[in-house]
């Protein structure tokens, strides 16, 4: 069960991570992204001198902070066989140290980021968030906590900040303490639904997903849209979250010929459930989580496996996005050398400076949970790095009302190329138009 539990994470996680240009999406490593254009001696403000990002205006120049630091915290998933996830804390401790070495900090304050490790244990869970109340620390940065149901309570009595990170349970997407900038699984699910009846046509669709809570009710949401777009022929096929062969259940999936078959599985099982449905000859149009985009995956399944199949996404694809060329310089500058750059780093990178930003907003001298708080809850329309503008008032999706940001792009592949399939897909009015 536990490592079904670890599979599913991967499911509902992968769904966040986009890619954030279309010639990061084929490198590897941050030592590998810069491509020869940035040394250990750039500054990367010298780069982007005078641009405009989510965040504000780049300075002329880099300036580092001394002042009094501000302590922010992660709780995040390593180290276990059932589930490690040291990328995301990777992600963030780039985006902190560009912050603190170029950009001055919050007003001359330093960021002291402490992340604590998690390893599949509530109580272990529990354990950090205490840390951090104890640590003074000002906001937690939402990395991958699989056991969330030991973390999220503290923070809650405390009332302390979760922001971001990738949404596994119920309690990262419930609770009012936590502000999600993406929109997890049930994001993912809208948009393929939408998808397959307004662009692809289909008339008689499959979900499949493991047979998890939070993935039950993202099938539940695509289910609400496909009736509501005319679609009635609609097929559930949930299978165990232990499951690791994936032929029975593309076979299930395929029965009766749907026209679009939308899949809730990622990590290990992208790769056979593409292969499975190319050689079982499946006509349906095939949906999967963006981590099944990865370029490690679609050299493993070839060409003719992945073609046609649509993948949802989170960032712009085209490479042309200043922020994306960011991400790639502050990485390739500050990240750790074995950081994969097209990984899940770039969901707690935006984390990370999307905090940055509320605690800039404040100023160095009003930083406290409850001003965190304020600030988080009355953003509206606010610009997300790399990403979808994010409304915190807690309606963006009802039933889930810590979902800021759970719009979506799709996406495909073109040999070595990720091509865009759609502009933003806006998930809160398609559920709202199918309740």
């Amino acid at each position: 069960m536990a490592a079904g539990l670890a599979t599913m994470l991967a499911v509902s996680g992968a769904a966040c991570v986009e890619k954030v240009e279309v010639d990061q999406a084929t490198a590897g490593t941050a030592s590998d992204l810069a491509g020869g254009s940035a040394t250990d001696a750039d500054s990367v403000v010298s780069r982007f001198a005078g641009q405009e990002m989510s965040f504000g205006t780049i300075p002329d120049e880099p300036t580092a902070a001394t002042g009094e630091p501000i302590v922010v915290g992660m709780i995040n998933q390593e180290n276990t066989p059932l589930g490690s996830f040291p990328e995301l804390r990777l992600g963030a401790e780039a985006a902190f140290r560009f912050v603190n070495e170029e950009l001055g900090g919050v007003g001359g304050r330093p960021i002291e980021f402490r992340p604590c490790i998690t390893t599949f244990s509530p109580e272990k869970s529990r354990a950090c968030a205490q840390e951090l109340v104890d640590a003074g620390a000002v906001a937690v940065v939402g990395g991958i906590d699989i056991t969330s149901n030991g973390s999220i309570p503290v923070l809650e009595q405390n009332g302390l900040p979760y922001v971001g990170g990738i949404p596994v349970n119920f309690d990262e997407m419930t609770s009012p303490v936590s502000f999600q900038f993406s929109g997890g699984s049930p994001g993912a699910f809208v948009a393929f639904a939408w998808h397959a009846a307004s662009e692809v046509g289909a008339r008689k669709v499959t979900l499949v997903y493991p047979d998890y809570a939070p993935i039950a009710v993202s099938a539940d949401y695509a289910e609400g849209v496909l009736r509501s777009l005319g679609v009635t022929d609609i097929a559930r096929v949930p299978y165990p979250i232990t499951t690791t062969d994936f032929l029975p259940v593309v076979t299930k999936a395929a029965e009766g010929d749907p026209d679009a078959i939308i899949v809730g599985a990622a990590d290990a099982a992208c790769a056979p459930t593409m292969k499975t449905a190319h050689d079982l000859g499946v006509e349906a149009t095939l949906y999967l989580v963006g981590a099944c985009l990865a370029p490690s995956i679609a050299a493993e399944v070839g060409p003719e496996a992945i073609a046609g199949r649509i993948f949802n996404v989170e960032g712009p694809v085209t490479g042309s996005e200043p922020e994306a060329d960011l991400y790639a310089a502050v990485v390739t500058k500050y990240g750790d050398p074995q950081l994969n750059a097209g990984s899940a780093s770039t969901v707690s990178f935006r984390a990370a400076m999307n905090l940055y930003a509320a605690l800039d907003a404040l100023g160095p001298d009003d930083l406290s949970p409850e001003a965190v708080l304020a600030e988080m809850r009355r953003a509206v329309d606010r610009p997300s790095f790399n990403g979808h503008p994010y409304t915190c008032d807690g309606r963006q999706l009802p039933d889930l009302p810590a979902m800021c940001a759970p719009q979506q792009m799709l996406a495909g592949r073109d040999g070595d190329t990720i091509v865009a399939l759609s502009d933003w897909i806006d998930v809160p009015a398609l559920v709202e138009d199918s309740a």
